[in-house]
């Protein structure tokens, strides 16, 4: 592949099991030792994020009602917790009275600790449940 190349692309068999065998440029491309894979549901898609650690935390939000300020607060506490690079976020409200938000990061970005975080993101208008939790290492 050239170098001015955006994009690099391989059509890959699917295989049940916990490994993912890439070709050698898409590795070398990558340049880190581990890549936390999401699957997006309502899509179907599989996204693959390289991370230089196999410690990755997910984050879920249970909102009862979304504030307008929801955003603003959320945002306010990754500033105030060093999350500035947040691999993958997603949210959805299935009903007015029933929204989920949730996202994906490396804690060595953390300049608080878990249990703060926590308390914090309970602090959020409308927040019901707060679940924060490691991401399982497959293999």
């Amino acid at each position: 592949m050239a170098k001015a190349d955006m994009t690099q692309a391989r059509v890959m068999k699917i295989e049940k099991g916990n490994a993912i065998t890439l070709p050698a440029d898409f590795v070398e491309g990558i340049g880190q030792p581990y890549g936390l894979a999401i699957l997006v549901m309502k899509d179907k898609n599989v996204k693959l994020y390289p991370v230089d650690s196999d410690k990755v935390l997910y984050l879920k939000l249970d909102i009862d009602k979304l504030s307008k300020s929801f955003l603003e607060e959320l945002t306010l506490i990754f500033e105030s917790a060093g999350l500035e690079d947040i691999l993958f976020t997603s949210g959805i409200c299935q009903s007015a009275s029933q929204c989920f938000y949730e996202c994906y990061f490396t804690p060595q970005q953390l300049e608080i600790d878990l249990d703060k975080l926590r308390e914090k993101m309970k602090g959020i208008t409308g927040v019901q449940k707060v679940i924060l939790q490691e991401v399982p290492v497959s293999g």
